[in-house]
């Protein structure tokens, strides 16, 4: 073999670990002993050499009418409108995962804090994640339980699984203020890791949030009995982020107020108005008053959402504007 085949086949072996399978660029670097900007430009010189043909696909298309329509009534950041036509539920939840996967690319940067609560977007949004390498990065996840964690998507799980696609380290704070008295929660509140993993989650730059229905028939704690129908129509009152808002104490061990006592903080709303991007994932005209509450209420200020969704929230909003 030449030097020329030699340096093709080796462009080759570079692309396959790449994007066969799935290594990340700092993976490939540590297994070569070479430095991961020289994985960067092999994989750059592999493409240019025709070694290796990327090809694009745009399955999924988005409305930019609705999302202009968005951004001219929210204070929005950025919205993504997934063009549903005739995909089932959970195709169009694996399209939400896409975009917001695009959308949390192109805005992490390599040392940001990332805060995790939980939904099926935001699993479907890990998996359209690419292996990365951010040593410097942190994912927090602030997570209680409703009795209902019966998948991937629904709960603690999320946190370790983004982690590792980030090939960063994970602070996973599982229902520890989840307790029957306000005593056994303030003791809690003075444990040195837990107050660790709230402080770091008071200074997360991202976080993803899956908003979820807060319809009576769908809604996991309504459901499994941990809220009353009456203390349901307090949280959409307030602006109810599906999971999110229905959880009864802030990043700081304050009570909210709103009368629910089984329920421990996730990524809490007034943590969430902090944080200078909330991406919020859910899609389904179901979730309509649930998004609208989202964004009135600011704990979402980048939403990913699809066409029947979008046109719900607009509905609703439409009448107050007349």
């Amino acid at each position: 073999m030449d030097r020329r085949e030699a340096r093709v086949a080796y462009l080759a072996e570079v692309a396959t670990k790449y994007y066969d399978q799935n290594k990340s660029q700092q993976d490939i670097a540590d297994e070569l002993g070479i430095t991961r900007s020289a994985v960067s430009r092999l994989l750059t010189e592999a493409r240019e050499r025709g070694i290796v043909e990327i090809i694009v696909h745009y399955p999924w298309r988005t409305s930019a009418d609705l999302e202009r329509a968005l951004m001219e009534m929210f204070p929005l950041k950025a919205a993504r409108v997934l063009i549903r036509g005739n995909k089932a539920y959970d195709e169009m939840v694996t399209g939400l995962g896409v975009l917001a996967a695009q959308y949390f690319t192109n805005t992490m940067k390599s040392n940001d804090i990332v805060g995790i609560s939980w939904g099926s977007g935001l699993y479907q949004t890990i998996r359209a994640l690419r292996p990365a390498s951010y040593p410097d990065a942190e994912v927090v996840q602030l997570v209680g339980a409703v009795g209902t964690e019966r998948s991937s998507a629904m709960g603690p799980l999320l946190a370790p699984l983004l982690a590792n696609q980030l090939g960063a380290p994970c602070r996973y704070l599982h229902a520890p203020l989840l307790t029957e008295s306000e005593a056994g929660r303030a003791a809690l509140l003075h444990d040195r890791s837990i107050r660790e993993t709230l402080d770091v989650a008071a200074r997360a730059a991202v976080a993803l949030v899956g908003i979820g229905t807060t319809a009576p028939e769908r809604y996991n704690p309504a459901r499994h009995g941990y809220v009353s129908l009456a203390e349901l129509e307090d949280i959409r009152a307030a602006g109810g982020v599906g999971l999110i808002v229905g959880e009864h104490y802030d990043i700081d061990g304050n009570v909210l107020d709103i009368s629910i006592n089984r329920r421990v903080v996730g990524i809490s709303p007034e943590n969430l108005k902090r944080i200078p991007t909330i991406i919020g994932v859910g899609g389904d005209a179901i979730k309509g008053e649930a998004i609208l509450g989202a964004l009135r209420g600011k704990w979402v200020n980048v939403l990913i959402t699809d066409e029947a969704a979008a046109r719900r929230v607009l509905q609703l909003v439409a009448p107050s504007r007349r």
